[in-house]
C-alpha cells in the first residue's frame, strides 16, 4: 500500500489515512502543513488546521478551540508576523452533516495516530 506526503494550506482541512503531521512552514507567503498519509491505516481521520497570531487575545469559542488543539509549530511570514499553527480532530461524517463537530485532540492523540486529507484535497507542492 502507498505512503505519501501531502501539503495542506492553513487554514485548511485534511482527511484520509493520517499517520503523522510532519510540520509547518511558510511557502509562497502562506502557511502550509505537511502530513504523512499511509494506506495501511484503515481508519479515515480528519484534521482542521488554523493559525493564531502572537498577541491575540482569545475568548470563548476561540479559546476553547486552542485549548483542545494540538500545537503544530510556529512560522514567521515575510512581513515579520509570527503565526502559531494548531490542528483539531474533526469527525469526517459530522463535518459534512453539520459543518462543525470538532472533537478535542491533544498532541498525544496526534502522536498515537502515527502508530496506526483543505477544500477538496492537498495543496500543490
Amino acid at each position: 500500500m502507498a505512503v505519501r506526503i501531502w501539503k495542506y494550506n492553513v487554514p485548511g482541512h485534511c482527511e484520509g489515512p493520517i499517520r503523522q503531521v510532519l510540520g509547518t512552514k511558510i511557502q509562497y507567503g502562506k502557511p502550509v502543513v505537511w502530513v504523512l498519509l499511509d494506506d495501511d491505516i484503515k481508519e479515515i481521520r480528519a484534521l482542521d488546521f488554523y493559525t493564531v497570531g502572537t498577541g491575540w487575545e482569545l475568548e470563548d469559542d476561540d479559546a476553547r478551540a486552542v485549548r483542545n488543539s494540538a500545537y503544530i509549530g510556529t512560522v514567521k511570514d515575510e512581513e515579520g508576523y509570527v503565526w502559531h499553527i494548531f490542528c483539531v480532530a474533526v469527525n469526517p461524517v459530522e463535518k459534512d452533516k453539520n459543518k462543525g463537530g470538532k472533537d478535542a485532540v491533544s498532541a498525544s492523540a496526534i502522536d498515537e495516530a502515527s502508530d496506526e486529507a483543505d477544500d477538496g484535497g492537498p495543496a500543490a507542492g
